[in-house]
């Protein structure tokens, strides 16, 4: 809902975004780390509000807020190197 709204009132997008927030931290569910930012509220619309780049060096994806510059790094490529390896071994 906060991603439809996002190009006509973006103010109401956070507010959205917010209440999403409040509702899972009552009934403790998770919500997602990867679908707003944590720092400013803003829902992420991949090219509007985000960024995202590989880092091919670090092994990691970076998001990068474009509304507050806030950075987080997901990690990748554990899990295929320990299946690569027990595949080796057969």
């Amino acid at each position: 809902m906060a991603i439809g709204i996002y190009g006509e009132d973006e103010a109401l997008s956070k507010r959205y975004v917010s209440l999403a927030r409040k509702i899972a931290m009552r009934h403790r569910l998770p919500l997602g780390s990867k679908s707003f930012c944590k720092k400013c509220g803003v829902v992420f619309i991949p090219g509007k509000t985000l960024r995202v780049r590989v880092a091919s060096s670090k092994k990691a994806v970076i998001y990068e807020c474009l509304a507050c510059h806030a950075g987080k790094i997901y990690p990748y490529a554990k899990e295929k190197n320990a299946k690569r390896a027990k595949r080796g071994k057969k």
